[in-house]
């Protein structure tokens, strides 16, 4: 994943989301448990390998590049993958 090439497009105003793997609470004592997330791409900083995004459009998180899977136009659909 290029992240300055990626960069280049949010400068240019694209709008982009990432797909990504995290790791999400179950439930009161249950353990984490992996899913895979669509979320609305905010900004990328190469030098460092992290990828900002808006969590449920509300908190902005990092996620570090081998986490994310791919980079997509922003269709306004964000949230938990289906089948994960």
């Amino acid at each position: 994943m290029d992240l300055v090439n990626i960069a280049e497009r949010l400068d240019a105003d694209e709008k982009l989301k990432l797909k990504y793997r995290c790791f999400v609470k179950s439930g009161y004592g249950q353990p984490h448990r992996e899913t895979v997330r669509f979320d609305k791409l905010l900004d990328v900083e190469p030098e460092r390998g992290v990828l900002f995004v808006s969590f449920d459009d509300r908190d902005v998180i990092w996620v570090h590049i081998q986490e994310a899977l791919e980079i997509l136009p922003d269709d306004g659909v964000y949230g938990e993958a289906a089948g994960y």
